[in-house]
């Protein structure tokens, strides 16, 4: 799935996805796919869902 990082706290190590099918997403830090570990808002992301409401998988297009 895509989504666009609604917010990120890389101090706290979660954030927000909201995805295309207009639903939001927690991700934790350890679910984030990227070399920094941390997302920027606004950018777009593809990710897997899990457990409700949560991101799996996520990384940057």
């Amino acid at each position: 799935m895509l989504g666009k990082v609604k917010r990120y706290d890389p101090k706290k190590g979660f954030g927000f996805i909201r995805g295309d099918d207009g639903r939001e997403y927690f991700v934790p830090w350890c679910n984030v796919r990227t070399a920094s570990k941390s997302l920027v808002a606004g950018y777009t992301v593809e990710f897997n869902t899990g457990d409700g409401n949560r991101a799996m998988n996520v990384r940057y297009l």
